[in-house]
C-alpha cells in the first residue's frame, strides 16, 4: 500500500496547470468509493472521474475547493486498478499514468454502449470472474480475494500495458464524444504549481522536444536539481568524515546531519520529480528507484552511526577498558543490531522497489548454512567466548593457571584467549579450548594460604617442643597481616628424622608480592623462635647402633632335642597335618631369658 504522505502528494496529479475553475456543482457524498460492483460500474466511474478531472483543469481559476476536489477524484481513482504487482513506491506514478493511457484509448476507440457492458445482475448470471472489453486485450477482472474481494478492477496485466495500447492507437483521431481531448499532452508537458507554465511554454521548441519520453527542458531540470542535491550531500559528508570518531554532541550531530541530509535530498527530489518537473514513463520509475535507494543507504548511514556512538557511550558509561570481552560484546551486540537493522531495510527498500525478497532469504539461507558448515570452528570458538563474557572465570590482568601453564590474562577475544606466562611468552589458546581447561583463577582469592612443616631434631626434649608450640602460636595469632581465626600450629608427627610441626594460616591479602614479604616475615621470626627455645633443626640423618652377637643358647637347644628322642622312642610323636587338630608332641616350655644387647 502506497505511503499516506505520498497519496496526499500524488493528489496533485494532474493540478499543473495555471488556472481553474470549480466545476459545477459540488459532490453530494464525498465519502462514498468508487463503484467497482461490476465492469460497466468500474467502466462508468472511471471515465466519469477522468472526464471530471479534467473539465475542472481545463477551467480559468484555480481554487481551495479545486484542490480538495481532485484529491478526493484522484484518490477514489486508484479503486479501478488492480496495482498489486506494482512495487509500492511506483504505485502512484504508475496510476496516474495508466489513467491517462487508458482514457486515451477510451477517447480513440470509444466503450460499447452501456447496456451491452454486464452489470451486477449479469455477472451473477454467468457467474464472470474476467470480463474483456471487445476486441481488445484490456482486460477487467474480479477479485477474489482480501478486503476488496468482489470488486472488478482493470487487471495487472492491462495496467502493466497500458502504455503499449495508446501506442497502438496514438494514430487515431479523437472521437465527437471524447470527454478529455489532449489530456496526454497536458499531462506530459505541464509542470508542476511552481512552474508557471507561462515559463515553459515561452521556450524555444527545442526545449520541449521530448527523449526517451522526457521534455529537453524536464531533463535539464532534473539535471540541475541533482546537482544541487548532490553537492549539498557531498559537502555533508566531508564534513561529517572530519568530525568522526571526535567526542561532543557538535561532532555527533555533524555526523548525523550528512545521512539526515541525503535523505531529505532524496524525498525533495522524488516530489520536484514527480509533481513539479513532471518527469514519466520509465525515467520516471528509474529515478524513483535511484532515489528509493538513496534513502534506504541514508537510513543505513544513520542507523549505523546512531548504534555505534551508543555502544562507544555505553562503553565510557560503564568504565570498560579497551580490548576486554565486555568491550567486544557490547561491540559486537550493537554490530548484531546494525546488521539485522540493516537487513530488515534492505528487505523492505527491495519490497518497495517490487524486487521479491524470497528468493533471497531463500538464497541467505542456503549461503549461511554453507558459511556455518566451513567457518565451524570459528563459530565454536565465538560462542565459548560469548560463554566466556557471561561466566568470566578470569578477566584481564588476573593471574590464572589453566592446564600446567600459569601467566596473567592479556586479552580476551572473540576468537581467543592471550595469556602472557610467568617466562614472559604470550600463550594464545582458542577459546573452545580455553573454556574446557580447569582454570584456577588467583585473583579472586581474598587470602593466600601460608602453611609450612618444620622438622626439630629428634633430642628435643617434651618440654622445649612444647615451649616452641605456644611461642608459634603467639608469634602467628598476634601478626598483624594474619587472620588469627585461621592459625593452627600442631605437632603431627615423627619423620624419618625430625619432630614434625605445621603451622597452617591465611594472610590477610590477594598479591602474591605482598605475600611473599609476610611470609619472609614469619619465617625469620621462626628461626628465632627455635633458636631461643634452645632447639634446632632437623637434617637429612641416620644414626648406627653397635652390639655383640652371642649366638644360640647350647644348653636350651640340647634340651629340645633330647625331648624329641625321647618322644620318638615311646612313639608318641604323631604330627598333626592340619591346624586345629592337637598334636601328641608336648614339650615343655621353659622360659628364657635372652641376652641383652650392650650398647657399644
Amino acid at each position: 500500500m502506497p505511503d499516506p504522505s505520498r497519496r496526499s502528494l500524488a493528489a496533485l496529479f494532474f493540478i499543473v496547470t495555471l488556472a481553474a475553475v470549480p466545476g459545477v456543482g459540488g459532490e453530494p457524498h464525498l465519502l462514498a468509493p468508487a463503484d467497482t460492483s461490476s465492469p460497466r460500474a468500474t467502466l462508468t466511474s472511471f471515465v466519469t472521474m477522468v472526464d471530471g478531472i479534467y473539465a475542472d483543469l481545463t477551467g480559468e481559476k484555480q481554487s481551495a475547493e479545486l484542490r480538495d476536489r481532485l484529491r478526493r477524484r484522484i484518490a477514489k481513482l486508484g479503486a479501478c486498478f488492480d496495482l498489486s504487482a506494482v512495487a509500492p513506491s511506483l504505485v502512484d506514478s504508475k496510476q496516474r499514468q495508466t489513467s491517462v493511457y487508458l482514457k486515451e484509448v477510451f477517447d480513440r476507440i470509444g466503450l460499447p454502449p452501456s447496456e451491452e457492458l454486464p452489470d451486477a445482475e449479469a455477472v451473477s448470471a454467468d457467474a464472470l470472474t474476467k470480463w474483456r472489453l471487445p476486441d481488445t486485450d484490456i482486460t477487467l477482472v474480479r477479485l477474489a480475494e482480501g478486503p476488496r474481494a468482489g470488486e472488478w478492477v482493470f487487471s495487472t496485466d492491462t495496467v502493466a500495458r497500458a502504455e503499449s495500447f495508446f501506442g497502438l492507437v496514438q494514430h487515431l483521431p479523437y472521437r465527437a464524444d471524447a470527454g478529455s481531448p489532449g489530456l496526454l499532452a497536458r499531462y506530459l508537458d505541464s509542470p508542476g504549481w511552481m512552474i508557471p507554465r507561462d515559463l515553459i511554454l515561452g521556450l524555444p521548441e527545442w526545449c520541449r522536444k521530448r527523449v526517451l519520453d522526457v521534455s529537453v527542458w524536464q531533463w535539464s531540470a532534473a539535471a540541475i536539481l541533482l546537482a544541487i542535491g548532490g553537492a549539498g550531500v557531498a559537502g555533508a559528508f566531508a564534513v561529517a568524515r572530519r568530525a568522526a570518531g571526535r567526542p561532543g554532541l557538535l561532532a555527533l550531530v555533524t555526523t548525523l546531519s550528512a545521512p539526515a541530509l541525503l535523505i531529505a535530498t532524496c524525498l525533495v527530489l522524488d516530489t520536484l520529480y514527480t509533481d513539479q518537473v513532471r518527469i514519466t514513463g520509465h525515467v520516471l520509475f528509474a529515478a524513483k528507484t535511484a532515489l528509493r535507494i538513496g534513502i534506504f543507504s541514508g537510513c543505513v548511514v544513520l542507523v549505523h552511526v546512531v548504534l555505534t556512538r551508543l555502544g562507544e557511550a555505553v562503553i565510557r558509561s560503564r568504565r570498560l577498558r579497551p580490548n576486554t570481552i565486555d568491550t567486544q560484546v557490547v561491540r559486537l551486540g550493537f554490530r548484531i543490531v546494525t546488521v539485522l537493522s540493516t537487513a530488515w531495510m534492505v528487505i523492505q527498500g527491495a519490497d518497495s522497489m517490487g524486487i521479491s525478497v524470497t528468493p533471497l532469504i531463500a538464497g541467505l539461507g542456503v549461503g549461511g548454512l554453507a558459511v556455518a558448515l566451513a567457518a565451524q570452528h570459528t563459530i565454536e570458538n565465538f560462542i565459548a567466548g560469548l560463554v566466556l563474557f557471561a561466566d568470566k572465570p578470569v578477566r584481564i590482568g588476573d593471574t590464572c593457571q589453566f592446564g600446567e601453564h600459569r601467566g596473567t590474562v592479556e586479552q580476551i577475544g572473540l576468537r581467543s584467549t592471550r595469556i602472557r606466562g610467568l617466562d614472559r611468552t604470550v600463550i594464545s589458546i582458542p577459546n573452545s579450548e580455553f573454556a574446557k581447561l580447569r582454570l584456577i583463577n588467583f585473583a579472586r582469592r581474598d587470602r593466600i594460604l601460608l602453611k609450612t612443616v618444620l622438622g626439630l631434631r629428634y633430642e628435643t626434649t617434651a618440654d622445649q617442643l612444647r615451649h616452641v608450640l605456644a611461642a608459634l602460636r603467639n608469634l602467628m595469632a598476634g601478626h598483624p597481616r594474619i587472620n588469627a581465626e585461621s592459625v593452627r600450629v600442631r605437632f603431627v608427627g615423627y619423620g624419618s628424622y625430625s619432630l614434625d610441626i605445621e603451622i597452617f594460616a591465611l594472610a590477610e591479602t590477594n598479591d602474591w608480592a605482598t605475600f611473599l614479604a609476610i611470609q619472609e616475615d614469619i619465617l625469620l621470626e621462626v628461626m628465632d623462635v627455635v633458636a631461643g627455645s634452645g632447639c634446632s633443626f632437623a637434617f637429612p640423618s641416620q644414626t648406627h647402633y653397635m652390639a655383640t652377637d652371642h649366638g644360640v643358647d647350647a644348653a636350651v637347644r640340647h634340651r629340645a632335642e633330647s625331648q624329641i628322642r625321647d618322644l620318638r622312642t615311646a612313639g608318641g610323636l604323631a604330627m598333626a597335618g592340619f591346624l586345629g587338630q592337637d598334636s601328641d608332641v608336648s614339650p615343655s616350655t621353659e622360659t628364657t631369658t635372652r641376652p641383652q644387647r650392650s650398647a657399644a
